[in-house]
């Protein structure tokens, strides 16, 4: 009699007990926000490879916990991949004269040669703002918004 009591509480507690979905961040930045909206206040930064345990998906952005330090926050999916990530390169990055960004840029098909082809390719195009952008860390959270309101953006 104990044993079937025990095998059917184990039966409602084995959903719970069940690992959670390991995930890795595949871009090269992202911060956890504090709602599920590129609008949230910007929390935490994880760097690409990291891994976080996700708690839960909504509408496109997973709720997760950062195994480096337990921190918590939302994040845009398409910033998360299902593979593990293994950073074997970056350990010989100070050895070499290939950046970490040549690496994940690389790793997505595009490099150097790529961009300096693409730019031949397309001399009467101005890059200079896309430089810009790539090497800007922020934001204006405000500015944002009134783009999104003067583009009719849904965000």
């Amino acid at each position: 009699m104990n044993f079937l009591k025990m095998s059917v509480v184990w039966l409602f507690l084995l959903p719970n007990v069940v690992s959670a979905e390991l995930l890795s961040v595949q871009v090269e930045q992202v911060f956890l926000r504090d709602k599920p909206s590129f609008l949230g206040k910007n929390g935490v930064r994880l760097q690409y490879a990291e891994q976080v345990e996700n708690e839960k998906a909504e509408n496109g952005w997973n709720y997760v916990k950062s195994l480096q330090n337990g921190s918590k926050g939302w994040v845009h999916t398409s910033a998360l991949s299902e593979k593990t990530i293994v950073l074997n390169a970056s350990q010989k990055l100070s050895n070499s004269s290939v950046s970490q960004s040549e690496v994940l840029m690389a790793g997505k098909g595009f490099n150097k040669q790529v961009e300096t082809e693409y730019k031949k390719q397309n001399s009467k195009l101005n890059f200079t703002l896309v430089d810009t952008i790539e090497k800007s860390n922020r934001v204006n959270t405000q500015e944002l918004i009134v783009f999104a309101k003067n583009g009719k953006l849904n965000l």
